[in-house]
């Protein structure tokens, strides 16, 4: 198959109705510095997601990502809305030292188009090391979205089983460098569902500032 024929073929991965059902998990993970996180770990590879968000009644927030992916992932995505089409892809890679973030957004199975409302920065706790890398990110803009014929979506913080899809390839991106870059498509997929009342916490904001790079 050439290279265009399998980029068309893009993270077809996110098409909920066609994958098992999800795995659940009630997981919380609290790294070095006390941030907290619900936690789920899904996948062959497997990849761990770990989703973090401020103490709110309803949508839109921002969210914290954690990814930690063993190095033979080269990229990996989560959809926020469980399934391929007509919600933000959060996806991320290696790329030598460091990680990158991207987000993209389909409205078709085809390669996802790059999704400009969805802002992700990298934050402390990415790294690569000798068997994993790991994405912290903050996204502004995950959280809610235009559905198909102009619905408006947005994320339950309340929610203790929000249904989200992933993909992953062990193939990274065409220019690991470049968020824009293309992706092929994935070698393993599937959902799982995350406590978000769990994940909610008063010091999120506290988090964020705690987590920022020095400029």
């Amino acid at each position: 198959m050439g290279l265009l024929a399998r980029l068309a073929t893009v993270v077809a991965v996110l098409a909920g109705r066609s994958i098992a059902a999800p795995v659940s998990a009630n997981a919380q993970y609290c790294d070095a510095t006390g941030v907290c996180y619900s936690e789920v770990t899904v996948g062959v590879a497997p990849i761990t997601w770990r989703i973090a968000i401020p103490a709110v009644e309803e949508g839109p927030f921002d969210v914290l990502l954690q990814v930690v992916a063993p190095k033979s992932v080269g990229w990996a995505g989560l959809a926020w809305g469980g399934g391929m089409l007509y919600n933000p892809i959060s996806l991320g890679w290696a790329n030598g030292n460091s990680t990158v973030p991207a987000a993209r957004f389909a409205i078709a199975h085809v390669q996802p188009e790059v999704y400009e409302s969805a802002e992700h920065t990298v934050l402390k706790g990415s790294s690569v090391n000798a068997t994993h890398w790991t994405l912290t990110t903050l996204c502004k803009g995950c959280s809610t979205w235009i559905h198909n014929g102009g619905a408006k979506e947005t994320l339950d913080p309340d929610a203790t089983a929000a249904s989200f899809a992933f993909a992953a390839s062990a193939i990274p991106p065409i220019d690991p460098t470049d968020p824009l870059s293309p992706i092929g498509i994935h070698s393993e997929h599937g959902l799982f569902t995350v406590d978000l009342a769990a994940a909610k916490s008063e010091q999120f904001t506290s988090w964020v500032e705690q987590l920022r790079l020095t400029r």
